[in-house]
């Protein structure tokens, strides 16, 4: 098409001289004869008497199609300028620029450039959005995983005062062990979650029987339950078997006992399954202090964030009661 409509002006450009000078001869002539009839006479018309206003005219009718042809050129030239340096600013700056407002141009081979080139912006905006989403996602995993990691912290902090008093030193030794595999395991997932988005999460999902993982979990806590004179009952149906990722379930769990060993002041705390037709229910339930849901986010919001968080990756749904009586949460299964 661009090609096209150069042949078109460089045809015109060849006629037009040889038309510019044909139209100066018959407008002179034109001219002589309206003389020559309003004047009532009839003097002959002679060209070599003539040939300077013919010129004249002639070249007047090439500047004129100069003028108009430079004009267009000029636009053109103006348009390409304006998109080069939008390229550039692309290339540049880091914010990138609205779209390109196809309306305001003249010309259909820039408007095409421009489609392409609003392709190209919007391309840009999508992929800077998606990247902010993992970056934010990113960071905030990174936050989770940097206060989980202070909850085994925590447990070998109080098993260190046991072996120094001499108490329990074998069970703390195994408590010690346990916790360094988590934060281990923690700090892989760290590594890992440099290269994930929102939609590539890693979720390992096996069948659990809800009653040994959940003791498993909780003898990690017995020394620092014992070390706060918090009384811990589990009353979990052995034949409860639920798909899980471990290492998550073991996250949302860790969060829930860290909450209510450090944040509850609770004397005791119960933890039991309720198993229906259509779901499974695990409930947790402390006599603690309690805390303002959801308007007060306790562990600075990061333990709330994981336990409100977790459960949507395993397929689980929760509910948080809390007053000042205690705090019961429940997670659900449905079968």
């Amino acid at each position: 098409m661009f090609h096209k409509k150069v042949y078109f002006i460089t045809f015109v450009s060849i006629l037009f001289f040889p038309f510019a000078f044909i139209a100066s001869n018959y407008t002179i002539y034109g001219i002589h004869l309206l003389y020559n009839l309003m004047s009532g006479t009839d003097t002959p018309f002679k060209s070599d008497e003539n040939y300077i206003y013919i010129f004249s005219l002639f070249f007047i009718l090439i500047l004129l199609y100069v003028y108009f042809l430079s004009k267009t050129l000029k636009n053109i030239s103006v348009e390409i300028t304006n998109l080069s340096k939008l390229i550039r600013d692309i290339a540049d700056e880091q914010n990138i620029p609205d779209i390109v407002s196809i309306s305001s141009l003249k010309f259909d081979e820039i408007r095409h450039l421009s489609e392409s080139i609003n392709i190209l912006i919007e391309r840009l905006q999508y992929n800077q959005k998606k990247y902010n989403e993992s970056e934010e996602i990113r960071k905030k995993y990174l936050n989770q995983l940097s206060h989980d990691i202070k909850t085994p912290l925590s447990i070998i902090n109080i098993n260190l005062y046991y072996i120094q008093t001499g108490k329990n030193i074998n069970q703390a030794i195994e408590e010690i062990t346990k916790n360094v595999n988590i934060i281990s395991t923690l700090s892989d997932r760290i590594y890992h979650k440099n290269y994930l988005n929102s939609d590539s999460i890693i979720i390992k999902k096996e069948p659990v029987v809800l009653s040994h993982f959940v003791e498993q979990i909780s003898q990690k806590w017995n020394n620092a339950f014992n070390h706060r004179e918090i009384q811990c009952n589990m009353n979990i149906d052995s034949s409860i078997i639920w798909t899980l990722d471990k290492i998550w379930f073991e996250r949302l769990f860790d969060n829930i006992l860290q909450n209510v060993l450090y944040h509850s002041k609770a004397s005791a705390v119960e933890i039991k399954t309720i198993k229906e037709k259509k779901y499974e229910r695990l409930i947790i339930v402390d006599n603690g202090i309690g805390f303002d849901y959801p308007e007060q986010n306790f562990s600075n919001g990061k333990g709330l964030t994981i336990i409100k968080e977790i459960p949507n990756l395993l397929e689980l749904e929760i509910s948080i009661n809390s007053d000042e009586f205690g705090t019961k949460i429940i997670l659900t299964h449905h079968i």
